[in-house]
C-alpha cells in the first residue's frame, strides 16, 4: 500500500474511532437526561393526581381527561391514566387509552409490590410509545398509572442522532481529505528525495534535492539537507579518488618510462660490461623510485583508512631520535644539519600513539624541511610541553609556504609553487598528517611563523590513554 493511502487510512480510522468513542456516550447521556427530566415531571404530576383520586372515581367509569406538562414541549400533551385495584387488575382508565390500557400490572412488567415512591415504565399503545409511572394511591392498595407520549424525547434524540451523524460524516470526510493532502505532500517530498537518490545511484553526483524549505515537514527537510550533504561529501570523495588515481598514475609513469627507455637502449645494440652496469644502475634507480612510491601509497592508504586512534605509548625522546636517524640520508646530499634540544635524551614524557608511526610522521616533516632548506642550512626540532600534551615542531630556513598554497599542503600529490624542482611525489605531509591523526594527535602549519616554515605536531599525554 502506498504511503499516502496508509496515511489516509490510519488518520481517518483514528478519527472515526475517536468520534465514535465521543459521540456514542454523548448521545446516550443526553437521552438518559431527557428521560430523567420526563420521569421527574411525571412523578410530580402523578403524585399530585394521586392525592385527589381517592373517592373521586368509580370502578368501570373512565377517568377524567387532561393534559400533562412535558419538558421541552410547547403544545399540550394528552395524558394517559389508569387505576389498578388491590388485585393488580385494571379497574378504570381514561378515554385516551381508547380501551387499550394494559389489563394488569404484570402486563407492564410489574410482578412485585410497588415501592412507595413508584416506578417508571415503558409501554406501547398501538404505534404510540408512552412513558409512564406507576405508584400506590389510596388506602386500599390501588395503583395509579400516569403516562404521556415519548414523542418529545424521541424527537429530540432523533434530532441529536442526526446532528451527531452529520458531524461524524463531515469530520471523517474532512479528515480523509486533509490526510490525503498531507499524504500527497509527504509522498511528493519522499519521491523527490528518492528521485535524487536514484540519480546518484546511476552516477549523477551533481543531483541535489534543492532548497529544503519547500519540503512540507521538518523531518523531510532534515532528510533532504542530510542527503544533499552526503552527496556533496561523496562527490568530494569520488573527485579525490579520481585525482589520487590520476596523480598516482602520473607519478608511476615517470620511473616506468625511464625504466622502459633504459631497457630499450640496452637491447638496441651490444654494449660492454661497464655500459651494461651503468644501464642497470639507472634501472635500479627507477625501480627504487617505484618501490618508494608504492610504499608511500600504502602508508597513505593505511593512514587515511579511518582506523581508530592508536592506544599505545611512546617516549618523546625515542620518537625524535628515531626520526632524526631515518632522515640522515637527505642530510649528506644537501649539507643540511638537524638541531635537536640538547637534553632530549633525558626528556621523560610519554605521549599517546605508536612510536614507529610518530617517528615516521616526524621524519616526513624533517625530510620536507630538508628539501626546502638552502644548502648548508639548519632544520630545528623543537619540543615544547603545552596544556594537555607535547608539541614537536620542525622549523626550516627555506622560503616558507605561500599563502595561496597553505590550505592544500596536506593534500596528496600537492607540491605547490616550485614543487616540480624537488624530489618526491608530494605524499610526505599527507602521510604525516594521517599517521598523526591515527595516533590521536594533530598536525598543522604555524601560519604566524616567519622566516621559513614551521610544522607543529601536537600529541596528547599518554596518561590520558585508558588502560588496555
Amino acid at each position: 500500500m502506498k504511503l499516502r493511502n496508509r496515511l489516509v487510512a490510519a488518520v481517518t480510522g483514528v478519527t472515526v474511532v475517536a468520534l465514535a468513542l465521543s459521540f456514542v456516550p454523548l448521545y446516550l447521556l443526553i437521552r438518559a437526561l431527557e428521560i430523567s427530566d420526563l420521569d421527574n415531571a411525571l412523578f410530580r404530576q402523578a403524585t399530585a393526581l394521586a392525592q385527589h383520586l381517592p373517592g373521586t372515581y368509580y370502578a368501570g367509569h373512565p377517568l377524567d381527561e387532561g393534559h400533562a406538562d412535558v419538558p421541552e414541549s410547547i403544545d399540550p400533551t394528552p395524558r394517559y391514566t389508569a387505576i389498578y385495584g388491590p388485585d393488580t387488575v385494571l379497574e378504570t382508565a381514561s378515554e385516551s387509552f381508547a380501551g387499550q390500557a394494559p389489563g394488569t400490572l404484570a402486563a407492564l412488567g410489574l410482578r412485585h409490590a410497588l415501592p412507595w415512591d413508584g416506578v417508571a415504565v415503558d409501554l406501547e399503545l398501538g404505534e404510540a410509545r408512552l412513558r409512564g409511572v406507576v405508584m400506590p394511591t389510596g388506602d386500599q392498595g390501588e395503583a395509579l398509572l400516569y403516562a404521556v407520549s415519548k414523542s418529545t424525547v424521541e424527537d429530540d434524540t432523533t434530532t441529536l442522532f442526526e446532528l451527531l451523524l452529520l458531524i461524524f460524516v463531515c469530520a471523517a470526510g474532512a479528515t480523509a481529505l486533509i490526510a490525503r493532502w498531507l499524504g500527497e505532500r509527504l509522498a511528493r517530498d519522499v519521491h523527490s528525495v528518492a528521485h535524487v537518490a536514484r540519480l546518484v545511484a546511476e552516477g549523477d553526483l551533481a543531483a541535489r534535492v534543492g532548497d529544503p524549505r519547500v519540503m512540507g515537514a521538518d523531518e523531510t527537510r532534515s532528510l533532504a539537507t542530510d542527503l544533499d550533504h552526503m552527496i556533496s561529501r561523496l562527490d568530494e570523495v569520488v573527485s579525490s579518488q579520481r585525482r589520487f588515481i590520476s596523480h598516482a598514475a602520473h607519478e608511476l609513469r615517470s620511473p616506468l618510462a625511464s625504466l622502459r627507455g633504459e631497457l630499450q637502449l640496452a637491447l638496441r645494440r651490444d654494449r660492454d660490461v661497464d655500459e651494461y652496469r651503468a644501464a642497470l644502475r639507472e634501472m635500479l634507480s627507477s625501480v627504487d623510485a617505484l618501490i618508494a612510491l608504492a610504499e608511500d601509497l600504502l602508508r597513505l592508504a593505511r593512514a587515511q583508512g579511518g582506523a581508530p586512534a592508536t592506544r599505545g605509548r611512546a617516549r618523546v625522546a625515542d620518537v625524535v631520535r628515531e626520526a632524526v636517524r631515518m632522515a640522515r640520508g637527505h642530510l649528506d646530499d644537501r649539507g643540511v644539519t638537524i638541531a635537536v634540544p640538547p637534553a632530549i635524551d633525558e626528556f621523560p614524557v610519554e605521549v599517546r600513539g605508536g612510536a614507529a608511526d610518530l617517528a615516521r610522521a616526524l621524519r616526513n616533516l624533517i625530510d620536507n624541511a630538508v628539501v626546502h632548506s638552502p644548502p648548508g642550512g639548519e632544520v630545528r626540532v623543537e619540543v615544547v610541553v603545552v596544556e594537555g600534551g607535547v608539541e614537536l615542531a620542525v622549523v626550516d630556513q627555506g622560503p616558507g609556504i605561500p599563502v595561496e598554497d597553505q590550505p592544500h599542503i596536506f593534500t596528496p600529490f600537492f607540491r605547490g609553487a616550485g614543487g616540480e624542482n624537488h624530489e618526491g611525489a608530494g605524499l610526505g605531509l599527507a602521510i604525516a598528517r594521517g599517521l598523526t591523526e591515527g595516533s590521536g594527535g594533530r598536525l598543522a602549519l604555524d601560519t604566524r611563523h616567519t622566516g621559513g616554515a614551521r610544522m607543529v605536531l601536537h600529541l596528547a599525554f599518554a596518561e590520558s590513554v585508558p588502560p588496555v
